[in-house]
């Protein structure tokens, strides 16, 4: 007879069969004890009741010490074929994992590991069901997440678990929260406040059980090469890439090439991504940081970077004319229908052909009128047929006129600097006006030019700091996407994670 002693609640698993025991060991000799000669088959059969006496008693007071002790769990071991080999659960066998055995044994699926001779219960499998990710606003809390993820009722013992709630209580802006949803039940929830700290949260027989974790979740920035042979989305799929990040592919590259037609056999892509993974998994990846494509003719690269404003684009590192942007809006207002454009017409009050200085846009009484650039108010107030009219003063000899409003922005007076898109005033029929429109003029050096298809001053779109930032970063993004294309023309894609 075999008996084997499994971490699985104190279960004792006994097999029939031919068991030899080990010589015991005198504890207070430290000398060994010979086992004692076996009676002869007579004497055996003479006294069966005394053997069954025997191991009645010894089994009663094994139980009542296991009881007393709260089920001591002991280290689960199985014979080798090796004779006499005593092999611990956990070791890998030449035919049999430890996970076999137990099937084999018919043991609960549940599983779990012995750690210092306790039984102790191993995370749910991070392959399991989908993932989502949802990144922390202001003001956001644990039931607004889960609201949000539309998981309330599923989650209400997670919710009601005060010691999940203690941990959880103050979220970081900016941090990551994953879950896993398997059968539309949540099994997993992370908390990732930074690269690999993490509060792990996980679905248990008696509700949920969170615990801080530095080990088994980081955040990387995952790196893959590939050539195209057959189209993007099926070798980008074979190298590694989720269904998002080929998706971001077409919408970073969408200035430099159409994908539709312009994907050849050939061409070569590298990307750089942020990569969350999970029990050594990759559960969910997010946006692209920077991303090379090559054709048989071109090279583009695009690099990720946030603003200061807190706007992200995709840049060119080498294209500095795509860091700068035209300096004014070509209209006041957003939305609204142009009633009248620049040049010749035939006025609609008096009936005569004469220059139409500027620009005219329909829309509700009350609509916002926006500065189209930064500058200062030159002047404020009512001027004949403009009526009520705010002239702005801007760099290089360039000024600006809004006519027939309604009403001025409250507050704002003679010299005060405005912003671009500030409100300045409102849409009215003030003046010489036939209808509630904003007249709108764009004049260089005094000279009336046509708003719409004027030549627009440029202005950086990022700070001298913002530059250096920018410029840093893409650097290093840059060298690293000159790794991956010398490895895409390899037969093989290349995958590879970092921490960084």
């Amino acid at each position: 007879m075999k008996r084997y002693n499994l971490p699985v609640g104190g279960i004792e698993v006994v097999i029939p069969g031919d068991y030899k025991p080990k010589q015991k060991l005198d504890h207070t000799t430290t000398k060994r004890i010979k086992p004692a000669r076996p009676a002869s088959a007579a004497t055996a059969a003479a006294s069966p009741h005394k053997h069954l006496r025997y191991i009645a008693t010894r089994t009663l007071l094994l139980t009542c010490g296991l009881a007393t002790l709260g089920n001591i769990p002991v280290y689960s071991m199985i014979n080798s074929p090796e004779e006499g080999k005593i092999l611990n659960l956990a070791t890998q066998l030449d035919n049999n994992s430890p996970a076999q055995v137990m099937k084999d044994l018919n043991l609960p699926a549940v599983a779990v590991e012995s750690f210092s001779g306790y039984a102790v219960d191993v995370l749910p499998d991070a392959r399991q069901g989908n993932w989502i990710m949802r990144s922390v606003e202001s003001e956001d809390t644990l039931e607004t997440i889960i609201s949000k993820l539309e998981l309330s009722k599923t989650a209400k013992a997670l919710l009601e678990n005060s010691n999940i709630q203690q941990e959880l209580k103050d979220l970081k802006t900016g941090a990551h929260i994953l879950v896993q949803i398997v059968d539309d039940q949540l099994l997993q929830l992370i908390y990732a406040k930074g690269k690999t700290n993490a509060y792990i949260v996980s679905a248990t027989d008696e509700g949920y059980a969170g615990k801080w974790e530095s080990e088994a979740f980081a955040m990387a920035d995952s790196r893959i090469a590939f050539t195209v042979k057959h189209s993007l989305q099926k070798d980008g799929k074979a190298a590694g890439l989720s269904n998002s990040v080929i998706r971001q592919i077409s919408q970073v590259f969408h200035k430099d090439m159409d994908f539709r037609k312009g994907v050849k056999v050939g061409d070569k892509v590298g990307v750089i991504f942020e990569d969350f993974r999970y029990q050594g998994e990759s559960i969910y990846t997010d946006k692209i940081l920077a991303a090379e494509y090559t054709s048989r003719k071109n090279t583009w690269q695009r690099i990720r970077f946030t603003l200061e404003d807190g706007k992200t684009d995709y840049f060119r590192p080498d294209g500095d004319s795509e860091l700068k942007r035209t300096a004014f809006d070509r209209k006041p207002i957003e939305g609204g229908r142009m009633s009248s454009g620049f040049g010749m017409r035939r006025h609609p009050v008096f009936g005569l052909r004469k220059a139409h200085a500027g620009t005219d846009f329909a829309a509700p009484r009350g609509t916002p009128i926006h500065a189209t650039a930064d500058g200062s108010v030159k002047f404020l107030g009512r001027q004949g047929g403009y009526g009520n009219v705010v002239e702005l003063r801007h760099r290089n000899g360039i000024t600006t006129l809004y006519g027939h409003m309604s009403a001025f922005k409250e507050g704002l007076g003679s010299g005060e600097k405005v912003t671009r898109g500030d409100v300045i005033g409102y849409v009215g029929s003030t003046g010489t006006s036939t209808g509630n429109h904003v007249h709108y003029e764009f004049r260089i050096n005094g000279e009336p030019q046509n708003p719409m298809t004027a030549d627009l001053p440029e202005v950086g779109i990022m700070s001298a700091t913002e530059m250096r930032k920018f410029k840093n970063f893409a650097s290093s993004m840059t060298q690293q996407l000159a790794d991956l294309r010398k490895l895409a023309s390899l037969d093989k894609p290349l995958k590879d994670q970092s921490g960084g």
